[in-house]
């Protein structure tokens, strides 16, 4: 574990990783690894090649490359390269051999002991208390990480990754009653939608959303901890909405949908993310204008001027967002 404390910033890129460790990606065998792979972590987090050496495992290397064909992405099997420290594969485009270097193709996946004792440091948990995090429950998705003072009462913690994937296994976990009647299950990815009833008296929040993301050196709210406890099962911390964003899984559910809407671009789930913050704060209509912006925040040229551009090509968009006057959006709630 390294020595240095770690920057608040570099701690949320690390509990996304360990979040994302727990999907599978293939490797030149055709075996399945558990991690992510280098080229959606280097460049594109605060967490550096030195970081990722003292806080994940390297568990493979993956057997296709993201290469770009027609403006779009394609998988591009993976052969090694003639240097140990480089792959190779054919561009779909030219047909040529293209080269990457072998730390963009390694899978990293996050030792979990590692980040779950940072976790257990920010709540309080002592040492002794720990014993949980050595003993994963429910397929390396579920972690007992102790006991810890959240408002007045001794409170047992837990902390899920994955828990889209496996909401049916936790609730039933959580329903035996050999386990206490009340807890708190953080979550290193997305939280339940608030309209579905969390089993017996347990709390699900956010681990990402707890910590505070404004100081240099990482802590955890523990008063907002208190509030989510202390939160009847129908209730909220806020209202509940009719509407849902899971901003790790990018899909977003409306009520009155049977059907949820996973968007698959990036700029695209930018924008709805967006406009799900900003109905939190209950502004339902927003101007084109400001949404595009929430999209492209990190692009001043070079981007789309119109929401019909930025959805080019999904069919499905105007089935969950209204255009009720000109220019301004907002979600189709009817």
């Amino acid at each position: 574990m390294s020595s240095k404390p770690l920057p608040t910033h570099s701690l949320l890129d690390l509990i996304d990783l360990f979040e994302q460790s727990g999907q599978s990606i293939a490797d030149g065998d055709g075996q399945r690894l558990r991690g992510v792979p280098g080229w959606s972590v280097l460049g594109r987090t605060s967490l550096t090649p030195k970081l990722l050496e003292q806080w994940t495992d390297c568990v493979g290397y993956a057997g296709s490359y993201p290469a770009s064909l027609n403006d779009e992405l394609v998988q591009a099997d993976l052969t090694e390269g003639d240097q140990a420290d480089r792959y190779r594969y054919r561009c779909p485009e030219t047909f040529r051999w293209k080269f990457v270097p072998a730390a963009e193709v390694a899978v990293f996946s996050v030792r979990p002991p590692a980040i779950l004792n940072i976790v257990c440091d920010l709540l309080g948990i002592a040492q002794a208390l720990r014993k949980g995090i050595e003993t994963p429950l429910l397929d390396d998705s579920l972690w007992h990480l102790g006991k810890t003072r959240v408002g007045p009462a001794l409170t047992d913690v837990w902390l899920v990754r994955g828990l889209a994937r496996s909401v049916e296994q936790v609730f039933r976990h959580f329903s035996q009653t050999s386990l206490p009647d009340q807890g708190l299950i953080l979550s290193s990815g997305g939280v339940l939608p608030q309209f579905i009833r969390p089993p017996r008296s347990y709390r699900f929040a956010s681990l990402r959303a707890a910590i505070v993301d404004y100081v240099a050196a990482p802590c955890i709210d523990m008063d907002l901890l208190h509030r989510i406890l202390a939160a009847p099962p129908d209730g909220a911390i806020r209202p509940v909405l009719p509407v849902h964003f899971d901003e790790y899984t990018n899909t977003l559910t409306i009520r009155t949908k049977t059907k949820p809407w996973t968007i698959k671009g990036e700029r695209q789930a930018a924008a709805v993310r967006y406009m799900f913050e900003q109905a939190i704060n209950d502004r339902w209509i927003l101007p084109a204008a400001e949404i595009l912006d929430a999209a492209y925040a990190d692009k001043k040229t070079a981007r789309s001027q119109r929401m019909q551009n930025l959805f080019s090509g999904n069919t499905d968009w105007e089935d969950y967002i209204d255009n009720p006057e000109k220019g301004k959006y907002g979600f189709r709630r009817d």
